[in-house]
């Protein structure tokens, strides 16, 4: 990420008597900007991938405006129909990354998952019985 400065690169010019006003100048520009920078917080909110910001002169915190491709949910056996979850993640992908995890905090292998569509998978947890207590399901876009 470029982050725009007022110091002047091409100060001091060598071998060419300066004023020491110049050097000071650029000096307190630096003081300046370092002193913004650590004064500054990046805050992410989301997925880890944003949009690129830039670092510049003043106080205010830097928010990253995140994507959130990730969804979460937690389901009993009642919310089950035949032994089929069908999960509406909403993130707008159809290709996915799905993960059930039981009440013991195990991953579990459903028969079958059916990316449905862009917004929805199905979960087949016939093969798993009658669920006890509550399980989790991730989807990772």
């Amino acid at each position: 990420m470029a982050v725009y400065s007022r110091v002047n690169p091409t100060f001091p010019i060598p071998g060419v008597d300066q004023s020491s006003k110049g050097f000071r100048d650029n000096f307190q520009i630096i003081k300046n900007e370092i002193e913004s920078l650590q004064g500054k917080t990046i805050q992410l909110a989301g997925d880890v991938r944003s949009a690129a910001v830039q670092v510049s002169a003043g106080s205010s915190a830097i928010v990253l405006q995140t994507q959130g491709l990730v969804f979460r949910q937690s389901f009993l056996n009642a919310n089950l129909v035949a032994g089929i979850l069908t999960v509406i993640h909403n993130l707008n992908q159809q290709i996915v990354l799905v993960q059930v995890s039981n009440n013991l905090h195990q991953v579990v292998t459903p028969s079958q998952i059916t990316l449905t569509d862009v917004n929805t998978v199905t979960i087949d947890l016939t093969g798993a019985g009658i669920l006890s207590g509550t399980w989790n399901v991730i989807v990772r876009g």
